[in-house]
């Protein structure tokens, strides 16, 4: 269920930017911009009676983007907006992102910085 949410809400604001958002690992073609998300986590977090009725899960958002969009001003804000559209997205359907994103560099050492936005998103069960 909250795998299925966050790729609506993302793929619902992302592809019409031609970005794609994908499960734990890229498929596909190469792209100068992606998204890769992961569930981390999905805690029972308060009981009653003995009973679990809110859980918590943690999510990783992962947004790519090729190094070569950080050379020109143009292209670092356009980088940026997407950084704010995902964070706005996020918030607006139930993630809470309490740290924000943050610059992770090239994790991969391949030609891509990161932007990385650990959330939280919590549900009575």
């Amino acid at each position: 269920m909250i795998k299925d949410k966050l790729q609506l809400c993302l793929d619902n604001a992302l592809y019409s930017q031609n970005i794609f958002v994908h499960e734990q690992k890229k498929s596909g073609p190469d792209a100068n911009q992606y998204v890769v998300y992961s569930l981390s986590g999905d805690i029972k977090e308060a009981f009653a009676d003995d009973i679990v009725n809110v859980k918590s899960a943690n999510v990783t958002v992962r947004y790519f983007y090729r190094e070569s969009l950080l050379e020109k001003y143009s292209t670092r804000e356009a980088v940026r907006a997407i950084e704010d559209l995902i964070e706005s997205v996020l918030e607006a359907n139930g993630f809470e992102v309490p740290n924000g994103g943050f610059d992770a560099g090239d994790v991969d050492d391949i030609g891509y910085m990161v932007t990385v936005f650990e959330c939280e998103y919590w549900r009575a069960i």
